[in-house]
């Protein structure tokens, strides 16, 4: 059976189109700000690094450059802030610790590098 309609099916318009003049447009979103002194600190949450002496809750002074071979290094990937020891094994980068390797993917972001570290002192008292 033949249609004998004067519109086709594309020409009616359905309930559920969007106009494109209708869709907002996506908000730019600003830097996060930096703090006065532009001083990164990162405080080491697990034991991966104490053959390197830096205990759980040692504080690092992050210098924001790119790690070479051997520094430890500050590198966000996942929606995770990971810290290792910045190295490369066939061809891809990875960050060692205590508890092994972690290969890190071509979208990881690097931090920076620490720079300096205040390890705890077990035993001090707090006060």
């Amino acid at each position: 059976m033949r249609s004998t309609g004067g519109a086709s099916r594309c020409d009616v318009p359905l309930p559920f189109d969007v106009v494109p003049g209708a869709l907002p447009t996506p908000a730019r979103r600003a830097p996060a700000p930096a703090p006065e002194d532009e001083t990164l600190v990162h405080r080491l949450v697990g034991a991966h690094l104490t053959s390197r002496g830096l205990p759980p809750g040692s504080d690092l002074v992050i210098n924001p450059r790119r790690p070479k071979r051997g520094e430890v290094a500050v590198v966000r990937s996942g929606g995770r802030i990971r810290v290792g020891i910045f190295d490369l094994e066939r061809g891809r980068t990875v960050l060692r610790s205590d508890r092994g390797t972690r290969w890190l993917p071509p979208d990881a972001v690097y931090v920076g590098v620490a720079a300096l570290a205040s390890p705890t002192l077990d035993g001090m008292p707090t006060g």
